[in-house]
């Protein structure tokens, strides 16, 4: 699902409306130019630019501007606004675009929509659809038509158009959170969807994600990342591949599995295990010394450093660590990310101090949590939403904790952490699902990565995850470990299921 950087031109200025209305804007840079090369930088593969001046005129007014952002970035612009004839769409093109979006002609020039299609291609003419409160609306925004989304969506497609840019004008600018419902709706046409408008938080992005399968193929984004209220970074890891990560228990410098966090069995030799998951597809690997905890010992350095010896790809390590010193340890014995749980728990400020030593990206904080036996009504949410229903477990899942699982969650955000593992222990082993619940309530939560933990038995699990828990990353043990399923298997059926995986 592509992120792309909005950038809305008014009087040559880089601005922002609210739902559309040109008497209240916010103007966010003098030089669009330079803020398109800022999101390059940052990362873009795309950029979406919207002549407002060309939308109220009729006609387009900023192609110049169009041009240069073309040439300076070199990235592929789509660039809607006043076209209103195939001689516009003709300049826009000559100017550099890549995609032309139409709205007010598509309404009402079905034969020139046709035309246009025939003549560039399905891929370079986009349709806009402008709703507000269920009709679709023209001329800039200011006129209102008398078709509804999935009305133009169907004559859109019967003009050869594939894919539409959705606005729901309502929420533009406001950033309180997008209409999955809608657009949904929208989807059920079979066209495809680039949306906007309301976006505000990486939560809205994990809903998106989860409609890619049905046809989502992008999110535009403007005022939240001009704001801040989303880093275009974490926009770009929560509208990016799911990733898979085979995990290795150790004790004793042997994997080893069990269910809800006991009886545990022999399953191999870490280095064996690890090179065998490289080379069937895994993305990360992850490797708990499960024992260092409760034998007060620090992290065995040895076997951190003979897989990370064995493998490429990034390897997290998590097990014994209690201060800033054992993180340096463990990396520098080969570790790419450092996991902290129960050393957290009990000093919640190492987090903070682990962030600022390394970086966010290579601090994790593990939380495994297991159902409350009592809910504490105190803890509760306005709506209920997760809350009080689950504690937080220490030394490895065997001390059950006060802590509330999301009011944790949200905690060692706010300390710095760039991701979350997250383990049910009530599920752990047992093969019979991640506990999507208690998933959804955490990646609901927070905006950082979470990585789901605990229960993956099948194929329809680990899709499961992604789609109805919101999970950025999955994590399994027990069906890789013994032959159930393998990374390629896991991937391949991933993909099959609509589900962006590396």
């Amino acid at each position: 699902m592509l992120v792309i950087p909005a950038i809305d031109i008014h009087n040559g200025k880089c601005v922002r409306l609210f739902q559309g209305d040109f008497a209240k804007v916010t103007e966010y840079s003098d030089d669009p130019c330079r803020t398109a090369q800022r999101w390059a930088n940052k990362g873009a593969q795309m950029l979406h630019v919207v002549d407002l001046d060309g939308a109220k005129a009729g006609r387009p007014v900023n192609l110049e501007i169009v041009r240069r952002i073309a040439a300076d970035t070199g990235l592929p612009v789509q660039v809607g606004g006043g076209f209103r004839t195939p001689e516009d769409v003709e300049a826009a093109f000559a100017a550099g675009a890549a995609r032309v979006i139409l709205g007010t002609a598509a309404c009402s020039d079905s034969t020139m929509l046709r035309g246009l299609v025939s003549r560039f291609g399905e891929d370079r003419i986009l349709v806009s659809i402008d709703c507000n409160h269920g009709i679709v609306m023209t001329d800039g925004w200011l006129r209102s038509s008398s078709l509804s989304p999935q009305e133009l969506a169907a004559r859109a497609l019967d003009s050869g158009i594939r894919t539409v840019v959705y606005t729901d004008v309502s929420r533009d600018g406001t950033l309180r959170g997008v209409d999955v419902d809608s657009i949904g709706q929208l989807l059920s046409t079979g066209v495809g969807v680039i949306t906007a408008g309301g976006v505000g938080s990486i939560q809205d992005l994990r809903r998106l994600k989860t409609l890619e399968t049905r046809g989502v193929k992008g999110v535009i984004i403007g005022r939240a990342l001009y704001t801040g209220a989303i880093k275009f970074s974490s926009a770009l890891r929560a509208a990016g591949s799911r990733r898979i990560i085979p995990c290795l228990d150790t004790e004793g410098g042997r994997v080893v599995k069990g269910v809800n966090f006991k009886k545990l069995k022999d399953a191999g030799d870490p280095v064996e295990l690890a090179t065998v998951y490289e080379g069937q597809g895994a993305d990360e690997l992850m490797l708990l010394d499960i024992s260092a905890t409760d034998e007060g010992r620090r992290t065995a350095l040895d076997v951190v450093g003979r897989v990370s010896s064995a493998i490429s790809i990034p390897l997290g390590v998590g097990g014994g660590i209690r201060s800033v010193d054992d993180i340096g340890r463990v990396l520098d014995a080969g570790a790419s990310k450092v996991c902290i749980n129960t050393a957290a728990v009990r000093n919640p400020e190492l987090l903070q101090l682990a962030s600022d030593a390394f970086g966010a990206e290579r601090i994790i904080s593990a939380i495994d949590a297991s159902a409350a036996t009592t809910t504490y009504p105190d803890a509760m949410d306005s709506d209920g939403g997760g809350s009080g229903r689950w504690v937080v477990c220490a030394c490895g899942g065997k001390k059950r904790t006060h802590l509330d699982l999301i009011e944790w969650a949200r905690a060692v955000e706010r300390l710095g952490v760039g991701e979350i593992l997250l383990t049910s222990v009530d599920r752990d082993g047992a093969t019979d699902g991640y506990d999507l619940r208690q998933l959804r309530a955490v990646t609901e939560a927070v905006s950082i990565p979470v990585i789901a933990s605990g229960g993956a038995g099948s194929l329809e699990h680990f899709r499961d995850a992604f789609t109805e828990g919101g999970a950025d990353a999955a994590l399994a043990a027990s069906v890789f470990h013994f032959a159930v399923l393998s990374v390629e298997d896991v991937k391949s059926y991933l993909r099959q299921e609509g589900v962006d995986v590396r």
